[in-house]
Parts: C-alpha cells; structure tokens; sequence
C-alpha cells in the first residue's frame, strides 16, 4: 500500500503565505461529488485557497444514470476570465470539463497568457464514465494539438487515453506504456494513465511516464460505489503537491494514496453511488 503522507505534518512543514492561490477551470456537479466541486475540497483540505472558472454543469439522475450537460456560452466564459485576468496570477491551475470546442478556444489563450513557469495540470474530460456521454473528435483534437503541449502533466483514465492514443483496448501494463509514449510525443511534460476500475485484475494500477522513465502505482480495488469525483480528486491532489514544491513522481503518488482514503472513506448516498470524501480523518 501506497502510504499518505500525513496532511496535518505536511502542512505545519509548509510555508502557506508563499503558496498563491490557485485557478480551478471545471463543470459543476449538482451531486457534488466530481467536478467543481471535488477540486474546491481537495485545494482546501491542502490548505490552498482557489478562484474557479465554471464551464458547464452536469447533471445525473441516479435512478436511470442519463446525464445532461448544461454549457455556458462564450459571453459566459469570457466575463469569468475577465474577472480572474484582473486579480493577478496563479500558483497553479488544475483544468478539468470544458465542454465544447469554443469554451476550449477560450482556455487555450488564456492559458498562453499564464506561463509556463506554474504546475498545469490537465484531466482530459472527454467521457463520463456514468453515461455513454464522449466528446465529439474535433475537440479530442483540439486537446492533442493545443491544450496538451501545455501541461506540466495530464490524467486521463483508461477510455481517454484510448481516445487521445488511439490505442484500444488498453488492458495491460504494457498498452498503457505505449499509450503513454504516444500522449508524452504530443507535448505534454509527463503523463499519468489511471487504470482504475475497467483496468482488469484485482489491482487498481495507475502508470507514470515523463518521457525518461515508467512508474507504476498500483493499490487493492475498493468493493465500493462511493468512488464518484475520484478523478477529479486525483488531478487536484496532483496540482496541490506541485504547488508545493514535490516531484512530479512523489505528486502522483502521494496523490493516488489521498484518494484511495477519500474513496475509502466515501460518503454513499445510494446503494450504487456515492462520493469520495476529502475530508476523511487521518488516524494517529
């Protein structure tokens, strides 16, 4: 087992006034569980204040699973940044749902104008993995030639990677390498593939790669529903570690081993659902 960290001594070690605020651009989940809203409890729990850039909101009837995406419109989007251009820059920037390829156009500038001296962290939302919901190829695209050269590092799961590499199915160790070269050529500075629950055996292996080396990071499957907003959870977590000045490696898998505790110590709702919970308490 991949151990935490403990938070409390991490954060008594930290200087919290020389952290800046970080930029939070996500949909909303109206079940609070992903989203938006996963990535404001995670930067808190770390201590990390943010400001957020909404894009869309999500909804998902949890009797039949159908989900509805609810886009905002470039008026919508640029007044948002017009606002968070004025309050100065950012520690770093986690960048999860955009929804369309106009919202993306609007990201992509933005985030030119932002450097490259911060963590950009980049969770490619290009399926739910509730729904049958995956974005159109033009975006996947966009993300490949625009927005991915950005990133200090991207998280796609199994079905994104497979979407960005063209690589499918991923369901070995050895697939989720040659994906992962393929993503790394793209620009990006380093890839994390996570293997989650479609990943098959009884491990949940999440791979590594920053063009010089593979890592893998690999912990025991939950027999729980209450994993909703984990990826989420995942890439924050991420963001949060690199603004404090970990390694990319050690981000990761410090990361992977917070949100094994927040799916852990979910919080179900429904038989068959539930969230991860940042707010678990760490024992002595």
């Amino acid at each position: 087992m991949i151990h935490l960290t403990k938070l409390d001594q991490l954060l008594r070690r930290e200087k919290r006034n020389n952290v800046k605020p970080a930029l939070i651009i996500a949909g909303s989940d109206t079940l609070s569980g992903g989203g938006l809203q996963a990535d404001v409890r995670t930067f808190q729990r770390f201590g990390i204040t943010s400001h957020q850039l909404l894009t869309c909101i999500v909804t998902m009837n949890p009797q039949n699973e159908h989900i509805s995406i609810f886009e905002l419109s470039e008026k919508e989007i640029s007044t948002q940044l017009g606002i968070l251009k004025t309050v100065g820059t950012y520690g770093g920037v986690k960048v999860g749902m955009l929804a369309n390829l106009k919202v993306a156009h609007l990201i992509k500038d933005f985030l030119k104008t932002e450097g490259s001296d911060k963590p950009l962290v980049i969770d490619p939302v290009l399926a739910l993995k509730e729904s049958g919901f995956e974005t159109s190829e033009t975006i996947i695209q966009f993300f490949k030639d625009e927005l991915i050269p950005l990133a200090t590092i991207i998280t796609p799961n199994l079905h994104e990677a497979e979407l960005l590499s063209g690589i499918s199915p991923i369901d070995t160790v050895a697939k989720m390498k040659q994906a992962a070269c393929r993503l790394k050529e793209l620009g990006t500075k380093s890839v994390v593939i996570k293997g989650g629950l479609r990943f098959p055996g009884m491990e949940a292996v999440d791979l590594f790669y920053d063009g010089i080396e593979f890592l893998e990071f690999r912990e025991s499957k939950l027999a729980t529903s209450t994993n909703n907003g984990a990826g989420c959870t995942f890439a924050s977590a991420i963001t949060c570690y690199l603004m404090m000045g970990h390694s990319l490696p050690d981000s990761v898998k410090q990361a992977k081993a917070f949100v094994y505790l927040a799916i852990e110590n979910g919080i179900a709702f429904l038989p068959n659902l539930g969230n991860v919970w940042q707010g678990f308490r760490e024992s002595e």
